[in-house]
């Protein structure tokens, strides 16, 4: 508020002040803190459903990880069969021996 007026002591002269009362009673403490706790409390609920999120898209990825190692070591095994197998045929073309017929 401001208040524009005279002062009995400051006479034909207009000052300004402010009036700096400012009062809070009980209820309205009780609101205030009430309305404080109720923002940390939606802050905290949305940071941990944030990081619950976060979890699950950690751990669908380190299965996907685990998944796509399996395979590269299945596959490397079979590489190296199928080379082992060629290797076998050039190493016996090389001695002259020949495939079985039955």
């Amino acid at each position: 508020m401001i208040f524009i007026g005279k002062r009995s002591k400051d006479l034909g002269q207009r000052k300004r002040f402010l009036d700096r009362r400012f009062v809070l009673g009980p209820n309205t403490l009780k609101i205030m803190v009430i309305a404080i706790l109720a923002a940390f409390s939606l802050f905290y609920l949305s940071q941990s459903s944030q990081s619950a999120t976060k979890n699950y898209v950690v751990s669908d990825l380190d299965s996907q990880k685990n998944k796509v190692t399996a395979e590269k070591e299945r596959l490397e095994v079979e590489a190296n069969r199928l080379k082992a197998l060629s290797l076998i045929q050039e190493k016996a073309t090389e001695k002259g021996m020949e495939a079985s017929s039955k």
